[in-house]
């Protein structure tokens, strides 16, 4: 064999080390995918999965403004849980009732957050699609066993009118809220009788109950969290309630912040705690309500007319009054217009207009005008206690109006009373 030129030589030594320069590059990048391999085959440390994935996103960013009750939330999550499954929620619904949910799903981690997510999700549409709340439940625990989510969930769930006070809620193996009132007691809401958490059976059934908040009362809903802060879930829970009716008491601006501060204090968090608070103002500024036609509405009816006329300057005598004559025409909205139909429903919307009190009592039936019917003295009665009353009777509806003309001044009123 000839001997190589130098040219030759030249190019076949650089073609050895291109050859040598891929072989290095390769190896070192196969020992770089090995390490990736073996660094994605661990689990993540529970710090890198609370910072990736804050709960807070999940939780509302603003609570409702409602005109006769004040909402406040508070969540801080346990020093030493990896990302837990804790949530609360409230929001408007299409009628203007106010929708409520509290939450706590086992465990912690990627199971736990994402069964409450699902959960959560689902409370949320089945009040969107106008369920009741413990049709509410059924349908949540339906979606958490389709998610293949690995993890049981505990809730109460609830629609609250804002005008009425009246609490319409459903539980699923959580403890119910606490309610505490004026006089320095507080006591939990009944627990329903067949009580489950979800995740657990196929077919989730559980009953509905149903309470008015007194005016000068405040309700929260709770996680088991703020009741185990010294692993006795019995004098946790006589805790949270004492902390709940002192700070009834203290009507702060953030209730459920200032409950949690109580609990806590400087103590560590071992779990995740929640709190939702409802506190009703004694006054409203309107009143715009949509109620069944049966005869437990009245008394609705005229609580949500009491806070609006308190504000008033209409003075006691001339309150009564108004709540006697409009009483009158919810009566006859609900035994007069629907004729036994039921499911049927009727509106009462009252506003201050032109230094007077405007009511609207509006149905969708027609009065009956039977000659030996006592509601004909009812429309009379209507007429003499209010300032003005008109009577629209439609082929679809009957509208009432009673306008209650206001003193300038409580001081006028008071003479007004007692002349």
């Amino acid at each position: 064999m000839d001997a190589l030129s130098r040219a030759e030589f030249v190019v076949l030594a650089l073609v050895a080390f291109g050859c040598c320069a891929a072989l290095v590059y390769t190896l070192i990048s196969l020992r770089r995918v090995r390490a990736s391999v073996a660094e994605l085959s661990e689990p993540p440390p529970p710090q890198m999965f609370a910072l990736a994935v804050p709960l807070t996103a999940l939780l509302p960013a603003e609570l409702p403004v409602v005109d006769g009750l004040r909402i406040s939330a508070s969540y801080v999550a346990g020093s030493n849980t990896a990302g837990g499954g804790d949530f609360y929620d409230a929001f408007f619904l299409d009628d203007g009732t106010l929708a409520l949910a509290i939450g706590d799903a086992a465990g912690s981690g990627v199971t736990a957050v994402m069964a409450m997510n699902v959960v959560r999700q689902a409370i949320r549409n089945g009040f969107i699609d106008g369920a009741r709340p413990a049709e509410v439940l059924r349908r949540a625990n339906r979606m958490l066993l389709r998610s293949g989510a690995q993890s049981i969930v505990t809730a109460v769930v609830g629609i609250l009118d804002p005008a009425t006070l009246h609490f319409r809620y459903a539980c699923a193996g959580h403890a119910p809220p606490i309610l505490a009132t004026a006089d320095g007691e507080f006591a939990a809401l009944t627990a329903p009788a067949s009580d489950i958490a979800l995740g657990i059976v196929p077919h989730h059934v559980t009953s509905e109950l149903s309470v008015t908040l007194p005016v000068d009362g405040l309700m929260a809903l709770y996680t088991d969290g703020c009741v185990q802060v010294d692993g006795d879930p019995e004098a946790g829970t006589q805790t949270f309630g004492e902390a709940v009716a002192e700070v009834r008491t203290l009507n702060p601006m953030k209730p459920a912040v200032t409950i949690d501060r109580a609990i806590f204090g400087n103590r560590e968090r071992l779990d995740d705690a929640a709190i939702i608070t409802i506190s009703p103002e004694p006054t409203l500024e309107h009143v715009d309500v949509r109620l069944p036609a049966e005869s437990s509405s009245t008394a609705l009816a005229r609580s949500a007319l009491r806070r609006f006329f308190a504000s008033s300057t209409l003075g006691e005598r001339r309150t009564y009054d108004a709540l006697v004559a409009v009483g009158e025409a919810v009566s006859n909205a609900i035994e007069h217009a629907y004729e036994g139909r039921l499911n049927q429903t009727f509106a009462l919307r009252a506003r201050y207009e032109d230094a007077t009190c405007v009511v609207f009592v509006e149905d969708n039936g027609v009065w009956r005008q039977d000659a030996g019917d006592p509601r004909g003295r009812g429309v009379t009665m209507m007429r003499q206690l209010s300032d003005e009353c008109s009577i629209d009777r439609r082929a679809k509806g009957t509208s009432v109006m009673l306008r209650f003309a206001l003193a300038p001044r409580l001081a006028d009123a008071a003479l007004v009373e007692s002349g």
